[in-house]
This record gives C-alpha cells, structure tokens and sequence, in this order.
C-alpha cells in the first residue's frame, strides 16, 4: 500500500476541509489536534508514522489549548512529556 493511500484512513477526520491541503500539512498543530482528539486507535498510529513521535511531542509541549484537558493529560502520559508550567491550566 502507498503511503497516501494508507493515510485514507484519515480522510473521515477531516470531511470539512480540502483533503490535499492536509495531505500538505500532516505535521501542522491543526491536524495533530483533531487527530489525538478524535481518531481511533489506527488513525492515530497511521499520523504517528506519517510524522514521526517528536513531532507529537512538540505538539503536547507547544500547543496544549488545541485539544481538550483530559485528551492533554492522556497523551502526556503516553508521550512522557511534562506540564511547561502553570500557566496552562487556565
């Protein structure tokens, strides 16, 4: 299978936008977000190996108010990566 072609699996994710533009910007906090947020297992492990682990990383460290608090909490225990500071809790 093509890697565009295994990536379909995302298509569902994103009905209300182009699917070329985020064929382009697999890696934006965007896609990211509604991925973690509301993909299953397999969509999740399919954006993983798109992008790459640090990417997710990066994503939980910088971006933390794009999905929701408890998604925050699980992914960061999944990830390893620790709270910045308490600024985020607002």
């Amino acid at each position: 299978m093509k890697d565009k072609e295994k990536l379909n699996i995302l298509k569902e994710l994103f009905w209300d936008y182009n699917w070329k533009s985020i064929l382009e910007n697999l890696d934006s906090p965007f896609v990211i977000a509604r991925v973690l947020e509301i993909g299953n297992k397999e969509q999740v492990k399919t954006l993983i190996e798109a992008i790459g682990s640090e990417k997710i990383k990066d994503f939980l460290s910088h971006y933390p108010k794009l999905i929701s608090k408890q998604s925050l909490n699980f992914w960061r225990l999944c990830y390893g990566v620790k709270e910045k500071n308490s600024s985020e809790k607002t």
